[in-house]
């Protein structure tokens, strides 16, 4: 302390003394704006070193569930069949009120695989393009478009108008994207209505379909890999009935109807006990009142499902929301899950400066998902944003919405650095503290023979000093800092002082 600037501090400690109120030695004014300049300009003089700045109050997302949570819990449905559950009991705990009816299954199926500027084709086999030729196995074909024209390069050259139909014979032809080789149906590549092209695999029966729908482990339980291919022929055989069927190219995404992967999941691990589930079910479908239903499922519910109209917009009957206790079972990572951010990164992916506070408004639903609620975030220039829970989901890339936001400003931080005579009848307190809601006020209080004293002052720049004239005797003085804002404290310690 040997280098502190003593002119100034003599300075402060006078004004302290000519402005006295009193044993309660309140804080003054005078001393405040002293103390401040001074510790702007020579806190180097303690030691301290160069001040830090605070660090950001966090927003944890506390969640759980990954998919939108309507309908089926895939998770669910594979802890109820390990625990002895069979599939038609899976299948009515999540669609209420339904019933398994079996029906002819369509033999037309047309599935889109992907859209690009780009496909590359490699065969598994005897593979014979209409209007072009056959080739072998392991040749390459390069597909793009140039105006109203298919264009085929490598193995094969041509040029083609609208579209190409390619027959892989049962073999594995491998299309890119998606990266995934398929070997039942015929594959058309065609126009895409935005530029470029779209892969389309057509011809197929629903089992064909079925086979290759990659959703679930096929070495999950057996009852659960049934559910869950009823639910896949109804969605399909939906998709395959519906009004209006032929107004398009193709009946099921790949990506989005059902994780469609064809020869991987039929000839990969495990996946004949995937295509025994399939053949066991065979025509099996959900209805409700004798209709199709829309057997919708996702990965995980998090133990509640959702009731479809909290997600979407129709009520549907048998989509009401219920308990899934199972949820957590099958080794499921995501049925409990949590996202912090900082509130600069939270600023940052919402498009505003860090965020400082939340607010909600509009109520979740039965399981606690809060797809149509509202958050409004508020960053440290004053600016707010409003997003649904939806919103969120998907700017955050957050597992499902069913969770709460919960801000958790760390706890304030300092140290008692200093506490001593100073001039002979004077005590001197310094220190740091730091809070990341905003610079905290610290608490000091003293005792001497009995009676106490209090004083607060305000923390600038992450450091506190303070100097005001005491009687004499022993003093027995704590620090504490106080919590911006709910005025919690965190001590900072206790020290005896002798002022003679």
């Amino acid at each position: 302390m040997t280098s502190l600037d003593s002119a100034r501090i003599a300075a402060t400690v006078q004004r302290a003394g000519r402005r006295r109120r009193g044993g309660s030695a309140r804080r003054l004014p005078a001393l405040a704006a002293a103390v401040a300049v001074f510790l702007a300009t020579a806190l180097g003089g303690f030691g301290f070193g160069v001040p830090t700045a605070a660090a950001d109050t966090s927003f944890s997302f506390v969640g759980g569930g990954w998919g939108h949570g309507v309908g089926m819990s895939q998770y669910g449905a594979c802890a109820l069949a390990a625990g002895g559950s069979d599939a038609p009991s899976i299948l009515g705990w999540y669609y209420r009120g339904t019933a398994l009816t079996t029906v002819s299954e369509a033999t037309d199926l047309r599935v889109l695989l992907a859209v690009g500027s780009t496909f590359t084709l490699v065969t598994g086999g005897t593979t014979s393009i209409a209007g072009v030729g056959t080739v072998g196995a392991g040749a390459t074909i390069t597909v793009t478009r140039s105006g109203s024209n298919i264009v085929l390069r490598g193995a094969v050259n041509a040029t083609k108008a609208s579209e190409i139909s390619v027959n892989p014979s049962g073999s594995a032809l491998r299309v890119t994207p998606p990266g995934s080789r398929f070997n039942r149906g015929v594959l058309r590549i065609g126009l895409n209505g935005g530029g470029g092209l779209r892969a389309v695999m057509g011809g197929m029966s629903t089992n064909d379909y079925l086979r290759g729908l990659g959703e679930v482990p096929s070495s999950w339980p057996a009852e659960a890999l049934k559910a869950q291919a009823i639910a896949g022929r109804t969605i399909a055989q939906g998709k395959a009935t519906r009004a209006g069927r032929w107004s398009s190219d193709y009946d099921l995404s790949a990506a989005i109807d059902g994780a469609y992967i064809g020869y991987e999941k039929e000839f990969g691990a495990l996946g004949s006990a995937w295509v025994a589930a399939v053949n066991a079910t065979n025509g099996r479908v959900i209805t409700y009142n004798g209709a199709l239903i829309s057997a919708v499922y996702s990965s995980s519910s998090g133990g509640y499902t959702e009731n479809s109209e909290v997600v979407w917009v129709s009520a549907l009957p048998y989509l009401r929301g219920v308990p899934d206790p199972s949820d957590g079972g099958c080794n499921n990572g995501r049925n409990r899950w949590t996202t912090t951010f900082s509130g600069t990164e939270l600023g940052k992916r919402l498009g505003m400066g860090p965020v400082v506070s939340r607010t909600t408004s509009g109520a979740a639903g039965v399981s606690g998902r809060v797809d149509k609620v509202t958050f409004t975030f508020t960053d440290t220039s004053g600016t707010r944003r409003s997003f649904t829970g939806a919103q969120l989901r998907s700017t955050l890339g957050l597992y499902s919405t069913k969770f709460v936001v919960q801000p958790t400003a760390r706890p304030p931080t300092g140290a008692l650095t200093d506490l001593r005579a100073y001039n002979r009848r004077n005590l001197l307190v310094a220190g740091r503290a730091s809070d990341p809601d905003g610079a905290p006020r610290v608490f000091i209080a003293s005792v001497l023979n009995g009676r106490t004293t209090w004083r607060t002052v305000q923390s600038v720049n992450g450091y506190f000093m303070d100097v005001w004239p005491v009687g004499t005797g022993k003093h027995t003085t704590c620090v504490a800092v106080l919590d911006t804002p709910t005025g919690a404290a965190t001590q900072l310690g206790c020290r005896d002082t002798v002022i003679k």
